[in-house]
């Protein structure tokens, strides 16, 4: 039995955002474990856009999980009829939101280039366990920023499938009508 040409793109929509959900967590899961044991610091060497890398972490996975059953649906259903324009125009619009990984991505990466920067032209005399300490802690922040990034290019690819998706739907209503 052959897979429909429609049924492969929403079977690769689907596939897209079951991989962007997992990476996300993943990514959240590595900011939140990346720490140093002082007592003295109390996270003040953990910087604002790690903030902001999981709440859009959070975001975009949540915005998967919500468009996963509409995925399923849109599967299940292929073979039996066209697919309405306004879900494909709802699943569209929130892989776009989705899509807003990159800026948090982009400001992990700025902000931790920018800090390993400094703490390196920084004088640490005597303090030199410190300043390894930071350098492996900034060095760390970089996989779940890794992660996000390839979050937010699961995201393009389910906006494109789900894009090609709405516009099909489209032209096979003008079509019939």
């Amino acid at each position: 039995m052959a897979v429909s040409r429609q049924t492969g793109w929403i079977a690769a929509g689907l596939l897209a955002r079951l991989l962007m959900v997992a990476v996300l967590l993943m990514s959240v899961r590595f900011v939140l474990s990346n720490y140093i044991h002082w007592d003295h610091t109390q996270g003040i060497y953990k910087l604002q856009s790690y903030t902001y890398v999981v709440a859009s972490a959070v975001v975009g996975a949540a915005g998967s999980v919500l468009q996963i059953p509409v995925a399923m649906y849109l599967l299940c259903k292929s073979k039996r009829a066209i697919p309405s324009a306004m879900i494909l125009d709802i699943s569209m619009h929130a892989d776009i939101v989705s899509c807003c990984s990159a800026g948090s991505a982009a400001a992990g990466f700025g902000a931790t280039n920018d800090v390993l920067r400094y703490v390196r032209a920084s004088k640490w005399e005597g303090r030199q366990q410190e300043e390894q300490a930071l350098i492996n802690y900034y060095n760390r922040a970089i996989v779940p920023v890794v992660f996000l990034l390839v979050g937010m290019v699961l995201s393009i690819c389910a906006t494109v499938v789900s894009a090609r998706l709405r516009a099909r739907a489209i032209n096979d209503s003008e079509v019939g009508a």
